[in-house]
């Protein structure tokens, strides 16, 4: 399941997490109001990661996961190494499994290649049995020669949905 979340009320009440997911929304629509556009992506990273933090939320910044590979005879290989942007830990309260975030600023519409990067992040994870029912995208849109949008996008990702 994608799903691009523009207001509040977009958001599937019937979700497990809606309260967690109104408060990503919330939080990162706020951020790019108090900030505006022509930031680098590492300060909305910094800004939402204080929003976040306000709901006592455990949050690793550029969380590393382990991308393996295994062959056909069954070993397994560390490739390489990538970096998730926020990695929001479990917190029975509000969010049931731990949580993605790949965040953009960038002047172009969210593209299959971000959707497609965070299935990759729940998918690795999944190796290590940690289960991710989803992730998101949030971009904070950038200036263009024509204009600037006022509204972040903010996408939900999931394998399972």
């Amino acid at each position: 399941m994608i799903k691009l979340i523009t207001s509040l009320e977009e958001i599937d009440s019937t979700l497990e997490d809606f309260e967690f997911i109104k408060l990503l929304f919330s939080n990162s629509k706020r951020v790019y109001e108090q900030l505006g556009p022509g930031h680098a992506e590492s300060t909305y990273q910094k800004a939402l990661l204080y929003e976040l933090n306000l709901h006592n939320l455990s949050i690793d910044i550029e969380r590393h996961i382990s991308v393996t590979y295994e062959d056909t005879l069954g070993n397994k290989h560390n490739i390489t190494s990538e970096r998730i942007d926020l990695y929001i830990h479990k917190n029975n309260s509000l969010n049931k499994t731990d949580t993605v975030l790949e965040l953009k600023a960038v002047s172009k519409p969210i593209q299959e290649q971000e959707i497609v990067q965070v299935k990759k992040y729940i998918r690795e994870l999944y190796k290590d049995n940690i289960k991710i029912n989803y992730g998101f995208v949030i971009n904070f849109p950038q200036p263009t020669s024509k204009a600037t949008s006022n509204e972040i996008q903010f996408m939900l990702v999931s394998l399972l949905l």
